[in-house]
């Protein structure tokens, strides 16, 4: 019999005008969020824009500085081949430890606490 494991969030992947919009709700660990990453590194391959944002807005899971480094530092090894990486959260959460993991590999990630900021900086020329 086949065993079903339920998944403590949602993930929504739109195409948008000019970028890819990636929406998680819920409590994802950090091991789940990591495979996401990766799984969002394939997939993309196949994507109409090299922009991206990622709303992480609803999702309530507490990440240590060591997860928030890991999560930057898998965005950069999985995600590299985009040109910029938005990731929008709530003001209480902008640590920027991701976001410098990431750059210091080379991947353009910056994180914001508003959505038409990061949709701004997305559009704008390199």
């Amino acid at each position: 019999m086949a065993k079903w494991i339920a998944m403590a969030f949602d993930v929504s992947v739109t195409q948008k005008q000019f970028y890819t919009r990636v929406a998680i709700k819920g409590t994802p660990g950090i091991d789940e969020l990591v495979a996401l990453i990766h799984v969002l590194g394939v997939d993309s391959s196949n994507w109409k824009h090299d922009a991206l944002l990622v709303d992480l807005r609803q999702v309530s899971t507490p990440f240590s500085e060591a997860e928030q480094r890991t999560l930057g530092l898998e965005t950069a090894a999985s995600l590299a081949h985009l040109r910029k990486i938005a990731s929008v959260v709530p003001r209480e959460r902008v640590t920027r430890i991701s976001e410098k993991a990431a750059r210091r590999d080379g991947t353009q990630v910056t994180v914001f606490d508003d959505e038409k900021e990061a949709l701004a900086w997305l559009q704008a020329a390199d």
